[in-house]
Order: C-alpha cells, then structure tokens, then sequence
C-alpha cells in the first residue's frame, strides 16, 4: 500500500512538472514570435525611405503564414541620433559607381559632374544613425515586447536630422 502511495505521489509530481514545462515553452514560443514579428515590421519600415518623412507605423503581421494577422506590430517614429559628412576622399565612395555619383556633385553645382576640387572637403552626401522602436503586445497572453533597432542610412545633405 505504501508503495502504491509513493508511486503515485511520483506520477503526479512527473504531470504536474510536465505541466510547467509546457506553459513555459509556450510563453517563450509566443516571446520569440512577438519579437520576430516586431523584427519584420521594423524591416518593412526601413525598406522604404523612411528618412524622407519619419513617422509611425502599424503593422499587421501573420507569424505563420495562415492569412490571419497574429500579432500587431506598432513602431514609433524612427529618431535620428546623429548626421555626419562624408568626406570626399572616404574610401566608402567611389566615382564609378552609380548609387555614389550624386554624392559627389549635382545639377545645381556649377562644378556637376565632376569631383569637387577641394581635396579633403565634403561631399554631398552624409551618414546618419536612426534609432527605431517596435513594440507588439500579445493579445492572447497580454505580454509585450519592445525592440529596438540601429540603422545606418546614407543621404543627401540637407536632409532633416
């Protein structure tokens, strides 16, 4: 009788341990998809050009590809933390190639086309550092998840930073 009673006290300990560990890994199942959910809305963000006029997004996101929106990603409006020039003797430019060009000169240099004759100047074009924040709350658990993400962008001078 006694070992019944040990043995069953063992079997209820294993299913109630069991238990946990799903609850467990279904709450970090449903972590990691809200953060991969924010992940991709900030990445559908900063696919476009966001730097022209920042602003914030909703973004309805299917995890697993059913058609139905699983989770609903909000991102603030990016921030620019910084903006600086890019010299026209940086290594990262180059002459020939296309996406480069306009950093070095523009139709409204009377010097278009050409490199800038000041050795050491700026060019046209400067780096910036954006800060953007996604957030998504799970509807099904209530728990949230914030995401926050560096991006390097290149732009015209005169962009707003």
């Amino acid at each position: 009788m006694i070992m019944l009673m040990l043995l069953t006290l063992f079997v209820l300990a294993a299913v109630n341990m069991t238990s946990i560990n799903f609850k467990v890994m279904g709450n970090e199942q449903g972590r990691n998809e809200s953060i991969a959910g924010t992940q991709q809305a900030i990445e559908q963000l900063i696919s476009t050009d966001f730097t022209a006029s920042p602003a914030p997004v909703t973004t309805n996101i299917d995890i697993n590809g059913d058609g139905n929106t699983d989770y609903v990603a909000k991102i603030a409006t990016p921030t620019c933390l910084n903006s600086i020039p890019i010299k026209t003797t940086d290594p990262q430019l180059n002459i020939t190639n296309p996406n480069d060009v306009a950093c070095f000169a523009s139709s409204a240099s009377s010097t278009s086309g050409t490199v800038p004759a000041v050795s050491g100047g700026n060019s046209l074009c400067n780096n910036t550092q954006w800060d953007v924040k996604g957030s998504v709350t799970d509807a099904r658990t209530g728990s949230s998840v914030n995401v926050h993400q560096g991006i390097g962008v290149r732009v015209a001078v005169g962009t707003a930073c």
